[in-house]
């Protein structure tokens, strides 16, 4: 695991002040570090210059974020105060966070300007245990160009981006150049989270689900057409490349000119109308399609939010920190950097809507968003994740070599059920027996019992 690296935001507090040192988590991707760095600098200064904050600078890699934080909680460590946390993360590190609503005032949380996906994360079990710093959202690229040349509408469908991206790969392909190096429709399906995240956003635009009252339901008529659909796109208007497809692989053969859509995050859109590339000015954006036989207009819901740990000694001040961190005026000034705000008012703020226009192409794909399961399995998204991407990309890869019918998905995705299901009554399992020894603890410290007798007690039984 790569070292994490650590940031003094302020390394003095005035004599016989209540000063304090926080350590707080962020990620070093783009501008992030270097925003919130400047963030926690006026913070420190309206806040007197009480205290001093240390940024812990974390590892590239997801899962080695996870993987830290893992570590982490599991040692109770009160070392790191105020942590940037993963979407996906939060259900399955709940039990080790802090309530913040106990620290809000309930009228200045103006959670009806959240968005609905959003709002729903923020609580676990009734507890507020995370605020969002940023959006994320699954959404459709497309080539205006390409469609006006060939008289095509916007896709109202995937049925209809499908038959609109076979037409035009095909009459793009006649030109000697473009020969089996122009696509229809790329994605990712790499054997990731990307490809679980691109999974979910297909079978909930069928009209399914991934989790449904607690019970796995990947293998319903919705799933099993949400994976043919995807097979139809390997052997007809996607590269068989995409198996092993990230974002940016997606994005280069889009960039370069070589597909009429892409499914991707809106983090591309900068990128791709760089006047360098061939297509800038030419590509419009629109939601995840929904199928022409139910389901809806889908994207599956990213971003990044600020948590504070259940073990950190300093919470009434890491919790005013991640307050400012997230508020409307700093997300106002990340908007200018491409970070999507998770408040829907500012997508029809003057000054947002004129310095990125592009935002108001997103105010529907995050009204529409689905979140992954991650409450549902809770510490073991990663694990669900994990089988949910591995098997999908087995069962595409066997669709674009052999003649799979729905009967062969259903029997591959009914064994994925059986999975699901076994890790989901396991995370049943360990929230119970959470509950009960918090119910236990809760009991004997309102009996009298001091902390360490109460562990001591736990430990003998």
């Amino acid at each position: 695991m790569r070292k994490v690296v650590l940031f003094v935001a302020a390394v003095f507090c005035f004599a016989g002040s209540d000063c304090v040192t926080l350590k707080i988590t962020c990620r070093s991707k783009g501008m992030e570090l270097v925003l919130l760095k400047e963030a926690i600098d006026e913070w420190i200064k309206e806040t007197g210059n009480e205290h001093k904050v240390e940024v812990v600078t974390l590892p590239h890699a997801s899962n080695e974020c996870f993987a830290l934080y893992q570590q982490w909680f599991s040692a109770k460590s009160f070392d790191v105060d105020a942590l940037q946390m993963d979407v996906a993360w939060i259900g399955g590190f709940s039990e080790h966070l802090t309530d913040l609503s106990e620290y809000y005032e309930p009228n200045k949380i103006d959670e009806e300007d959240f968005f609905d996906a959003i709002k729903n994360v923020i609580y676990v079990e009734k507890k507020m245990v995370a605020f969002p710093l940023y959006a994320d959202c699954g959404i459709i690229y497309y080539r205006t160009d390409l469609l006006s040349k060939y008289g095509k509408p916007v896709p109202a469908t995937w049925q209809e981006l499908y038959a609109t991206a076979e037409y035009i790969q095909n009459e793009e392909r006649k030109n000697p150049e473009k020969k089996n190096r122009f696509y229809g429709f790329v994605f990712q399906a790499k054997a990731f989270e990307v490809l679980t995240c691109n999974f979910i956003e297909a079978i909930d635009s069928f009209g399914g689900a991934i989790v449904t009252n607690g019970i796995a339901t990947i293998s319903s008529k919705e799933g099993i057409d949400a994976t043919l659909f995807l097979i139809d796109c390997l052997r007809n208007i996607s590269p068989r490349s995409v198996l092993n497809y990230s974002e940016e692989d997606a994005r280069g053969v889009f960039q370069s000119g070589n597909a009429v859509f892409m499914r991707n995050w809106p983090y591309a859109w900068s990128l791709l109308n760089d006047p360098s590339t061939a297509v800038a000015g030419k590509v419009g954006v629109i939601p995840i399609p929904p199928s022409e036989n139910g389901g809806k207009a889908s994207g599956v819901l990213g971003g990044w939010y600020m948590t504070v740990s259940k073990y950190s000694r300093h919470k009434k001040y890491a919790v005013d920190l991640i307050k400012y961190l997230t508020s409307k005026a700093q997300q106002r000034r990340r908007s200018q950097h491409s970070y999507l705000p998770t408040f829907k008012s500012l997508y029809k703020d003057a000054e947002v809507v004129k310095r990125s226009p592009f935002f108001a192409y997103l105010y529907d794909s995050l009204q529409k968003a689905v979140v992954r399961p991650s409450t549902d399995f809770r510490k073991n998204y990663t694990r669900a994740s994990s089988e949910i991407f591995n098997t999908i990309n087995d069962v595409l890869t066997d669709g674009t070599e052999s003649n799979m019918t729905g009967a062969d998905v259903k029997r591959q995705l009914d064994r994925l059920n059986r999975k699901l299901n076994s890790i989901l009554n396991k995370a049943n399992n360990e929230n119970k027996e959470g509950v009960w020894q918090q119910i236990k603890s809760k009991v004997r410290k309102f009996l009298g019992f001091a902390d360490d007798e109460v562990k001591a007690d736990k430990t003998k039984n």
